[in-house]
């Protein structure tokens, strides 16, 4: 007779988390060293924002290369050739609206019901780290100005995020003291010793549970090794030196609002981390302190006020792509040549509530830009006519999703980024209209 196991059985170690699959047997208790350097590498940096946008002062009403800046893009008309704007995007599965979208922001993970029993899967940004793990000091960044994270691990396990620039600076250039460096190895070294008896438990198990648990403990074999593999380039790291730091840290800004100048001192610290090349995959969720403003009932002084917040967030965007694009690197390219700059949300505006039709800009990695993509026509044509009449006494319906999958988006980055991948989480395939260039 099978033995009834606990499911929550979840290792933590040196800010890695790693958890024994779920098994049919638990249904009973209800529950190498681093590699070289790589020459003009690619990068991605996540965006996230909680609320997303007005559409009508956001998405286009033409598509293709030839469509007129909405208000919103008219704040950065300067880098209108180096992104592509996109609707018409969502994540099937994720029910019919609400916050809580944000845990599968960059995953796609199925979300029908909105209850806390999600199991998130990995997200785009971590799927991303592994193609180049060892490479840099860190396999990524994940970081938050307002609340929060966006990262998963491949085990769906929520990566903290710092929120303070002054940690980010330490942390890319600031030298660990002889203790510290020990400290950390001893850390790396007790991870290993977890790891071991861990892995000998699931051994164990694997003798007593049926064939599909066995196949679920192999992929779980496969987790233990790979994590295995992190703690090695995280030990080659510690007693390497940082780069020197290019100034003075930065100092943080505590308490609420001010959220475009604690936005910029992160962008400071990702546009440093990609430059010293201490990680090439980031991730920030920001933005998330206008909530009341993003419900305003199209009360004009509330509508106003979150649309102002809105285009902050994207005079900022367009600010780390200057400073990107004006970094040259390789023969007469530049780092936004070679770093994707994604921005997007779980929901189409805070006063819809809508996880369809969700915002997109993306900037560099080596496609094609300066265009408008829909994949959702009827949507685009809806803020056309909202906007010839708005003091229409009768509503211009509702829009829902198109077909597309954005993680069908995420899949063109990952292939971009050398990942061999057919899929991922919800993708139906690669993005229709987004070329190299």
């Amino acid at each position: 007779m099978n033995t009834p196991l606990n499911r929550r059985t979840f290792l933590r170690a040196t800010g890695i988390s790693l958890a024994l699959p779920f098994l049919e047997s638990m249904t009973a208790a209800i529950a190498t060293a681093a590699a070289p350097a790589v020459a003009n590498p690619r990068r991605l940096v996540a965006i996230g924002t909680p609320f997303g946008f007005d559409p009508q002062v956001f998405v286009p009403t033409a598509t293709g290369r030839d469509y007129a800046l909405t208000p919103h893009l008219e704040h950065i008309k300067d880098v209108r050739d180096d992104f592509t704007i996109i609707s018409g995007l969502s994540h099937p599965n994720t029910g019919g609206g609400g916050h809580k979208a944000e845990a599968v922001m960059l995953t796609g993970a199925p979300y029908p019901d909105y209850s806390y029993n999600l199991k998130n899967t990995i997200s785009l940004d971590q799927k991303f780290a592994t193609r180049f793990r060892g490479q840099t000091r860190y396999d990524s960044l994940v970081l938050t100005t307002y609340n929060g994270s966006l990262s998963y691990t491949g085990n769906g396990v929520n990566i903290p995020a710092v929120d303070r620039p002054s940690q980010v600076f330490a942390e890319l250039f600031l030298a660990s003291t002889p203790a510290q460096q020990a400290e950390e190895l001893r850390k790396i070294g007790t991870g290993r010793s977890m790891l071991d008896f861990v892995g000998d438990q699931a051994k164990r198990l694997s003798k007593s549970v049926t064939a599909a648990d066995r196949a679920r403990l192999d992929e779980y074999f496969e987790s233990v090794r790979d994590v295995e593999r992190q703690l090695l380039m995280s030990g080659e790291w510690v007693n390497r030196p940082k780069p020197t730091a290019p100034g003075a840290a930065p100092t943080d800004i505590a308490g609420p609002g001010q959220p475009q100048k604690k936005l910029q001192l992160m962008f400071d610290m990702i546009y440093l981390a990609l430059l010293t090349d201490s990680t090439r995959a980031i991730t920030i969720k920001t933005f998330g302190d206008h909530h009341d403003l993003s419900h305003h009932g199209k009360e004009p002084k509330k509508l106003e006020a979150c649309r102002q917040v809105e285009v902050e967030l994207l005079q900022a965007y367009s600010g780390l792509l200057t400073k990107l694009k004006a970094a040259k690197e390789g023969s007469g390219g530049n780092m936004l040549d070679r770093t994707m700059v994604l921005i997007t949300s779980n929901l189409k505006d805070g006063n819809s509530h809508s996880t369809a039709n969700l915002p997109v800009l993306l900037a560099g990695g080596g496609f094609k830009h300066g265009q408008h993509l829909t994949f959702n026509k009827p949507y685009v044509e809806s803020i056309a006519a909202a906007l010839k009449e708005p003091e229409a006494k009768t509503p211009v319906p509702v829009v829902g999703a198109g077909s597309t999958p954005l993680c069908n988006l995420y899949l063109s980055m990952l292939q971009r980024a050398g990942i061999t991948s057919e899929r991922f989480s919800s993708s139906s395939g690669t993005l229709t209209g987004l070329e190299l260039a």
